[in-house]
């Protein structure tokens, strides 16, 4: 079954069978700290799908091109205007007093934007085949 699949990816499944085997033993034994069990299962949940997915999609073709390359770049990079922008609205939506946002919250808030619009980004302009 593990023959055909890449080292890297391999790699990714098992690390995230442990994270996800740390996360269920911590949600038995630390039942106070939800924290460390969510972070772990999330983790474990995404190495898996990670390793799943990239080995399915890249089991028979190059894992990149220059083109999606390209697009991943671009799309990291739009990301990061968006967060910067996103940072500037939310810097002065707390100066003026309209919403006030306590530190975590605000970088837990930054984290996702930078994060989804990334995906969002690079989802766009794969469909769309080229940046320009």
């Amino acid at each position: 079954m593990f023959s055909s699949i890449q080292k890297r990816y391999l790699y990714r499944i098992v690390i995230g069978i442990i994270f996800i085997t740390g996360g269920v033993i911590a949600a038995f034994t630390l039942p106070d700290d939800a924290v460390i069990t969510t972070i772990f299962l999330t983790a474990g949940i995404v190495f898996l799908l990670t390793g799943i997915l990239r080995h399915r999609k890249n089991r028979d073709g190059p894992e990149s091109d220059e083109r999606s390359k390209k697009i991943g770049a671009w799309g990291l990079s739009y990301a990061w205007l968006t967060g910067l922008i996103a940072a500037c609205i939310l810097f002065w939506l707390d100066y003026l007093g309209i919403f006030r946002v306590s530190a975590q919250s605000g970088y837990g808030l930054m984290v996702m934007i930078l994060a989804l619009s990334a995906v969002v980004y690079q989802a766009y302009l794969f469909r769309k085949g080229d940046v320009c």
